[in-house]
């Protein structure tokens, strides 16, 4: 059985950009699954979401593909360099801020 995913009515109200009333209303004629779970000693009432798990679901993909199963040959030593050049990029933005926090 698959979990739904709990929202409380303002969370589905913004998250579908719906008016509370709105989903109020919709709650009252059956159109959305209600929940009732006690929270902190007070009973509240949660929305199943089961749109976001229609929205997971379909966009995994069926087949998992491997970029080293297509038998190409990486070189290595460059993917060393294009990334030793990144690492070296980030490693003087982190002094500057290091340096610019010790300064104020």
């Amino acid at each position: 059985m698959p979990t739904h995913h709990l929202l409380t009515i303002q969370q589905y109200a913004t998250k579908h950009k719906m008016s509370t009333f709105a989903v109020i209303k919709l709650i009252n004629q059956k159109k959305l699954k209600v929940i009732k779970q006690k929270v902190e000693n007070q009973e509240q009432e949660f929305i199943a979401d089961e749109t976001t798990l229609c929205t997971r679901q379909t966009s995994e993909p069926k087949e998992k593909v491997n970029p080293l199963e297509k038998n190409d040959k990486i070189d290595y030593e460059h993917e060393f360099h294009v990334l030793l050049a990144k690492y070296i990029v980030l490693q003087e933005k982190y002094t500057q801020l290091i340096e610019e926090k010790i300064k104020a």
